[in-house]
C-alpha cells in the first residue's frame, strides 16, 4: 500500500494493519448480512414462522427509518449519512436476530426504531462516533422501561420482554441449575423423532431465548468462518468465549453437577454467542489496540457470567454497553503513538 503523506507533512501514515480488510465498508455490510441470514435461515426452521416475522418487522422498520433520513437529509441538502442501505440491513437482522421469541412484534419494531434513529443516526451525526452498541443500547433501555414501568401497566406485556420468572431460578446450586433448565429440554427434532436433553437443546435446538440463538452450533460455525473472512476482531470473540468457558466449567467443578452443561447454557445461548461474533465486534464502539480487544473481552465473560448467575435478564446486553463506555479508556492506555514515521 502506498503511503499517504498528511497536511502537516510531519508524519507519513500508513493503513493500519489492524484495520485494513481489503473492502470497503458497504462490502463488509453486505457480506455481514450474508452470513447473518444462514443464521436466521436456521432460526426459522427451528423457532417457526414467528422467528420470521420478528426478523421481517426488524429490517422494515430500519429500513422505513432509513429512507426518512436519507429524504430529510436530500431536503436539507445535507451530506447523507449512509450511501447505501448496507449498514441499516445489518442492524436490522442484528434486531430481528436478538430478540426473544416471546417478545411482541411491537416491541421489535420499537428496538428496531431506537437502533436506528437513536443510536445510529443521532448517536454517530451529532457525537461524531458510536460510543454505544447501536442494538444493545436500543434493547436494554427497552429491558429497562418495560422492567420499570410496564410491569405496572400492563404485567403481562412486560413478562414476555422481561421474563420475570427468570428472577426465581437458582443458579447456584448443581440441582436449583439443572432444574432451572427444564425449558430447553423435550424437543422433538423433526426428522430425528428423538427428544433432546436440556445440553442437546442448548447445542443444537433451542426454541426460548434468543432468535439468533436457535442453534448455537450453526453460530458458531457460522460467526467462525464470518470473523475469518471479513476480519473481525477475533481476539474479543476468543477472550469472550474463553472466559466463558473456563467460568462455567470453574463453576460446575466448584459448585457441583454436571460442567457441560454449564458450558451449553453459560456459553451457547444467543445471548453469548450470537452477541460475542455479531455484537462485541462491532468497529466503533469496541477496543482497536490488539491488547485491548483481550481485555474488553475478558470483562465482558466477567461481567455477562455475573449477571448470569444473578439471573438479570439482559444482562449480556448490559455488560457489553458499560464496556463500550470503558473503550475509550481502553484504546487510550494502549494505543500511545499514530501508526507511520517522522521524515
Amino acid at each position: 500500500m502506498p503511503e499517504e503523506e498528511n497536511k502537516s507533512g510531519l508524519y507519513k501514515v500508513v493503513n493500519p494493519p489492524h484495520i485494513h480488510i481489503g473492502f470497503d465498508k458497504n462490502e463488509l455490510m453486505l457480506k455481514t448480512f450474508l452470513m447473518m441470514s444462514i443464521i436466521a435461515y436456521a432460526s426459522v426452521m427451528i423457532m417457526g414462522i414467528p422467528a420470521l416475522f420478528h426478523i421481517l418487522i426488524a429490517l422494515g422498520t430500519v429500513l422505513v427509518v432509513h429512507s426518512v433520513i436519507q429524504s430529510y437529509q436530500q431536503w436539507k441538502g445535507m451530506e447523507p449519512t449512509y450511501d447505501s442501505p448496507g449498514s441499516p440491513l445489518v442492524a436490522g437482522m442484528i434486531v430481528g436476530l436478538a430478540m426473544p421469541i416471546e417478545a411482541p412484534y411491537l416491541v421489535t419494531a420499537l428496538v428496531a426504531f431506537l437502533t436506528m434513529f437513536l443510536f445510529k443516526y443521532v448517536q454517530g451525526r451529532y457525537l461524531d462516533h458510536k460510543y454505544l452498541n447501536p442494538v444493545a443500547s436500543s434493547k436494554a433501555l427497552v429491558f429497562l422501561i418495560f422492567a420499570g414501568v410496564f410491569r405496572y401497566i400492563d404485567p403481562e406485556i412486560a413478562a414476555r420482554v422481561y421474563h420475570p420468572h427468570h428472577q426465581n431460578l437458582d443458579m447456584l446450586t448443581a440441582e436449583g441449575f439443572e432444574g432451572s433448565l427444564w425449558i430447553f429440554r423435550g424437543e422433538i427434532i423433526p426428522l430425528l423423532g428423538s427428544e433432546v436433553s436440556a445440553a442437546q437443546g442448548l447445542f443444537f435446538w433451542q426454541k426460548h431465548g434468543w432468535i439468533g440463538g436457535a442453534s448455537g452450533i450453526i453460530v458458531l460455525i457460522v460467526g467462525a468462518i464470518a470473523a475469518y473472512w471479513l476480519r473481525y476482531k477475533w481476539r474479543i470473540i476468543v477472550s469472550t468465549l474463553g472466559t466463558m468457558t473456563v467460568l462455567a466449567v470453574g463453576t460446575g467443578l466448584y459448585l457441583g453437577g454436571d460442567p457441560l452443561l454449564r458450558i451449553a447454557f453459560h456459553v451457547f445461548t444467543g445471548s453469548v454467542i450470537f452477541m460475542a461474533f455479531f455484537m462485541a465486534t462491532e468497529p466503533q464502539s469496541t477496543p482497536m489496540p490488539e491488547g485491548s480487544q483481550y481485555i474488553f473481552g475478558f470483562f465482558l465473560a466477567v461481567l455477562t457470567f455475573v449477571f448470569q448467575l444473578n439471573n438479570i435478564v439482559g444482562g449480556s446486553l448490559y455488560a457489553l454497553v458499560i464496556m463500550n463506555m470503558a473503550t475509550p479508556l481502553l484504546d487510550r492506555i494502549v494505543l500511545k503513538k499514530p501508526y507511520g514515521h517522522r521524515e
